[in-house]
């Protein structure tokens, strides 16, 4: 990608992420699923099956989850070699993290649906509400890339 389209392309995500035209998307969807997350064994009849198959879905596939934190997280560490930009760093810095907690979330879910230990997703709704928190952060800095 030429350098003149990396702050565009980067804003532009940042801002679908930040204002997303539905409830179900970006820093509100992470947000919402926080929150539906602890009533997942309620509303499976085979938990140990659908769980651990939404935390795969989580984890390695699809534009959610940890697989679009992974590799964005690899283009923001590439886009740091091009531009010198504290704002970039630290949505870098925050994609990093973000990254690794997406995995725990899964791991979180999985367990529950292996277990039937309500308890874990308790926890992965809280790491999901903590993941709504810093992505938000991370797109709110990357936004003012172009300032």
């Amino acid at each position: 990608m030429p350098q003149g389209q990396i702050i565009p392309a980067i804003t532009a995500c940042a801002d679908a992420f930040l204002n997303p035209p539905i409830a179900n998307l970006g820093h509100r969807g992470i947000e919402k699923a926080g929150k539906l997350v602890r009533t997942w064994l309620q509303r499976t009849d085979d938990p140990q099956r659908d769980l651990p198959q939404a935390a795969l879905l989580m984890e390695e596939a699809g534009t959610g989850g940890a697989l679009f934190r992974n590799l964005y997280r690899d283009f923001l560490a590439e886009c740091t070699e091009l531009l010198d930009s504290s704002h970039l760093r630290t949505g870098h810095t925050l994609y990093t993290e973000a990254a690794t907690l997406w995995a725990e979330a899964a791991a979180l879910i999985t367990k529950a649906g292996e277990s039937g230990g309500a308890q874990y997703l308790v926890q992965a709704g809280t790491v999901l509400c903590d993941l709504s928190r810093m992505e938000r952060a991370a797109m709110q800095a990357l936004s003012r890339l172009d300032a």
